[in-house]
């Protein structure tokens, strides 16, 4: 495919990253010269140094051969206006990352459709999205959700209060009845199991689990986490996010609390919220976070601008005894000292924006969705392509290669939502999220690519080091 990328930001960088990799090619418009130096000694894409929204640029990077266009800069405009020439000249998908509720509320009454754009990745509202999967479900290790948030994965640890505890995975089968689930991963002490049918869950295990939406309520009662609602979260932020996520939360607190260290900004929040309560205050001031008692709060979640600020009022709010904190950031680095510091999760939002617009697109072998924190295992996504090595073999044929090193956590046939079984076969353009290794995903992409037919029978002896 031929694919224009508007903005060489980070959501830019990494987008142009991903489809190099697979072999795709890359136009990338940017406007800032140095960062186009760079990136060219650093990727296998076309560069032009320009303004996403001017039609020479566009021209220059072969807009009218496109077969899609992805406008991802800080601004909204520019990404609308990009993907409106994009239309007039053909380009099949189109992409805007859009920041302001302006054209996205129902108020507005615009069509982005009919300003040509295909498809609107909103960073903001897909981070409130997140950030609920982790208060929904409280002492929830890993969360993400798929295919248009019909497919949940989960993560969490056992106790012995919870009924699936000292019960074969079988017998967990037989307790959720017709709710399907299947247990993708167990890490006791460290160490990853194989997921088979005998295996025993014991209190102190952490398990993954993908599920379908529909199964959610079931899992909870397996795990004896009860809907109730909370007593008490703080929102911190300067943010449209903060605005977003204190709107959200309502349904789910008794109390919700924003707080803006921009006054004006606190205004607007206040004058667009109801049943919320603003503050203006600085909630990287310890004392501040004493005058709001953050200590008898459930949740703190900061959410503004400055996402290393975020990090400082955290790790504050969690010394001052709030019980769980949730940090936004637009990076990963020292992420695992963050957590051992306190911090409960960290929201990156460059990559949810990524996975956003990875899934909107829908192509062959989409790649990595995300890394599971808890057993280092990849959660990949990846389509069956006609004469692959996968078609027409059944998942008990594939179990005996994989040997547990690859698992299939579902399949997604025609919109359709399957929790694999032994009998089920994979059949031509199927697409499965799997999880496996870093070692194995090259291989992944391969059994599930065309014209490697062959490939199925060379690895029947594989032996992998390190199984899941």
């Amino acid at each position: 495919m031929k694919i224009i990328i508007v903005g060489a930001g980070t959501v830019g960088l990494s987008l142009a990253q991903h489809f190099s990799q697979r072999k795709h090619h890359i136009a990338v418009i940017e406007q800032n010269k140095r960062l186009c130096e760079d990136i060219t000694n650093k990727l296998d894409a076309f560069m032009v140094t320009g303004i996403g929204s001017s039609p020479a640029a566009l021209e220059s990077a072969g807009i009218r051969s496109a077969d899609m266009i992805i406008a991802v800069t800080p601004n909204d405009e520019t990404n609308l206006l990009a993907c409106s020439f994009a239309m007039q000249n053909g380009v099949k998908k189109r992409i805007a990352r859009v920041k302001s509720d302006l054209y996205t509320s129902n108020k507005s009454h615009i069509s982005l459709e009919q300003l040509g754009v295909t498809h609107v990745i909103e960073p903001e509202r897909e981070v409130t999205k997140k950030i609920l999967q982790y208060i929904e479900l409280p002492g929830v290790l890993e969360t993400a959700n798929f295919q248009s948030d019909s497919i949940y994965l989960r993560g969490y640890q056992l106790t012995d209060a919870m009924p699936i505890a000292y019960k074969t995975l079988a017998e967990i089968k037989h307790m959720a009845k017709t709710s399907p689930m299947l247990v993708v991963a167990i890490t006791r002490q460290g160490q990853n199991l194989p997921p088979t049918g005998n295996q025993k869950l014991l209190p102190a295990d952490k398990i993954i689990v993908i599920m379908p939406k529909d199964s959610f309520k079931t899992f909870r009662s397996l795990i004896n986490c009860k809907t109730t609602k909370l007593k008490k979260i703080i929102v911190s932020g300067d943010s449209l996010t903060a605005i977003h996520l204190a709107q959200a939360l309502k349904p789910l607190c008794e109390q919700v609390f924003l707080t803006d260290p921009d006054l004006e900004h606190g205004r607007m929040a206040a004058s667009m919220l109801n049943g919320v309560e603003v503050l203006h205050g600085d909630s990287t001031d310890s004392d501040f976070l004493q005058e709001i008692n953050v200590k008898g709060s459930d949740c703190f979640i900061a959410a503004g601008k400055d996402t290393e600020d975020n990090i400082m009022s955290c790790l504050l709010a969690k010394n001052e005894g709030a019980n769980n904190v949730i940090s936004i950031r637009d990076n990963d680095r020292h992420s695992e000292l963050f957590h051992s510091l306190g911090i409960d999760h960290i929201i990156n939002l460059q990559q949810i924006t990524l996975n956003a617009i990875i899934e909107k697109i829908q192509i062959v072998s989409l790649g990595t969705y995300l890394k599971l924190k808890t057993t280092g295992i990849k959660v990949v996504r990846l389509k069956a392509e006609k004469n692959s090595s996968v078609t027409g073999k059944s998942l008990r044929e594939l179990d005996k290669v994989f040997k547990k090193s690859i698992i299939i956590g579902c399949i997604i046939r025609k919109n359709s939502v399957i929790i694999p079984e032994g009998a089920i076969t994979i059949e031509d353009n199927d697409e499965a999220i799997v999880l496996c290794q870093s070692q194995d995903i090259d291989l992944a992409h391969k059994l599930f690519s065309s014209g490697l037919r062959n490939h199925f029978k060379s690895i029947t002896q594989y032996n992998p080091k390190k199984s899941l």
